[in-house]
């Protein structure tokens, strides 16, 4: 054979060993991969708790005894005196509450209020009686960002007697 035939069929055989070679690691997953899924796997797991974990850093919870709640006279004195970053501001025979700071000039800034599951404004917050409070829960960042663009200046869930347990 010529040097101008062997070129091509070596070529050829070079080919297709080389693909041959390449499909079967293709193909074969090794002990080393199924270790790298596990550790991905866990390093999604932890992930995930840290997020949780970072979700309720950015809520506040009280829960209120019979004692506590003799206290308070209104719903919104109860949420000034309890939580930090909440602004209350007496606002004529209301008060306005400010979770996210200031607002726009376009849009409010009132929180979004949920009592007993039922989406309320703030100015419903007058007629719950401090002494049917159970729970007050207050969500800014990104915890209220399960409630979407509504829960964007935060939310305010309150359970009272009626509506839990």
């Amino acid at each position: 054979m010529t040097n101008a035939m062997a070129c091509p069929r070596a070529r050829l055989v070079l080919s297709v060993t080389l693909l041959a070679s390449g499909l079967a690691c293709a193909h074969a997953p090794s002990a080393e991969t199924e270790a790298d899924r596990t550790a991905a796997q866990t390093s999604d797991s932890s992930r995930t708790a840290q997020a949780e974990r970072s979700r309720s850093s950015a809520s506040q919870v009280v829960e209120f005894d019979d004692a506590e709640r003799k206290k308070f006279a209104r719903v919104e004195l109860m949420i000034q005196a309890h939580f930090s970053g909440v602004t209350v501001v007496p606002q004529g025979g209301s008060y306005a509450i400010k979770i996210r700071g200031a607002g726009s000039f376009g849009s409010g800034n009132d929180p979004l209020v949920i009592i007993d599951g039922a989406s309320r404004s703030a100015g419903d917050l007058r007629s719950v009686s401090p002494l049917e409070v159970i729970r007050i829960e207050i969500m800014k960042d990104a915890a209220a960002s399960f409630y979407g663009s509504r829960g964007a200046n935060g939310v305010i869930v309150i359970t009272t007697r009626r509506g839990g347990r």
